[in-house]
């Protein structure tokens, strides 16, 4: 298990994210900032294939569009999933191809490109 609690950096400044919920097979920390809610959720399957889910979510209320005075309530999350089968492959070959893919995104400007629609 993972330990309580999970800390991320958002726009440079470190948020700790306590544990709200933990079970055999998923884990969720949750912290509210200023207005701000920031969701870290690991799981795991366990099957024909194996499977790693970590997603991070950020709610939070922005001004309306149409209306300024009016708030809504605007989020977004990123999910990084790892899926590999439970034979022929090492959880080394797993975290080889995962470092692989983080290290291509974390190419200063990539996840600005890719985000903004480039393929």
């Amino acid at each position: 298990m993972l330990p309580d609690p999970q800390s991320v950096t958002y726009a440079t400044v470190a948020k700790s994210l306590p544990a709200i919920s933990r079970g055999d097979s998923s884990s969720s920390y949750q912290l509210s900032d200023s207005g701000v809610t920031y969701n870290l959720t690991v799981s795991h399957q366990f099957a024909k294939r194996n499977r790693a889910v970590v997603r991070l979510r950020r709610d939070s209320l922005v001004s309306d569009v149409l209306v300024p005075a009016n708030s809504v309530a605007a989020s977004m999350s990123a999910t990084f999933t790892l899926d590999f089968p439970t034979t022929g492959l090492t959880l080394t070959d797993a975290d080889n191809l995962a470092q692989a893919l983080i290290a291509w995104l974390g190419v200063s400007g990539r996840i600005l490109r890719v985000a903004g629609g480039e393929t």
